[in-house]
């Protein structure tokens, strides 16, 4: 934000008043036109009069149930025995997740392969 200043010739000041940018973490044209969280932020951004200029912030999201990773924006990954992706999006809650257990395959017996599986009499290993 830039002060006025009056001087004695026309236009009569000097310097004007200038938009402040978006913050960190966020996407737009400027606080008074605007700022929207980055994909897999929430939180929000409003204009005000003291420095600077703005409050609110966008903060990380966590990574969903299911997954592991410091936070959605990091990117997150299906935990062992979940298939599928974790994707950041601007909309609560800020992702996607697909992450799903996988089924106990052939010869097996068990739900899934998160919960635990365990071969078939006359078959042999372990599943993990």
């Amino acid at each position: 934000r830039i002060q006025w200043l009056a001087i004695a010739q026309s236009p009569y000041y000097q310097n004007g008043c200038t938009a402040v940018q978006c913050p960190t973490d966020s996407s737009g044209t400027d606080v008074p036109t605007g700022c929207t969280c980055d994909a897999g932020f929430s939180g929000s951004i409003t204009a005000s009069s003291a420095s600077p200029f703005f409050t609110g912030s966008c903060q990380a999201v966590a990574c969903p149930k299911d997954s592991s990773g410091t936070n959605v924006p990091s990117g997150c990954k299906c935990l062992s025995g979940f298939s599928g992706a974790v994707l950041a999006i601007q909309a609560t809650p800020f992702h996607t997740s697909t992450c799903a257990p996988v089924a106990c395959p052939s010869h097996s017996t068990g739900t899934d392969v998160a919960t635990g599986c365990s071969c078939d009499a006359g078959y042999s290993g372990s599943i993990t």
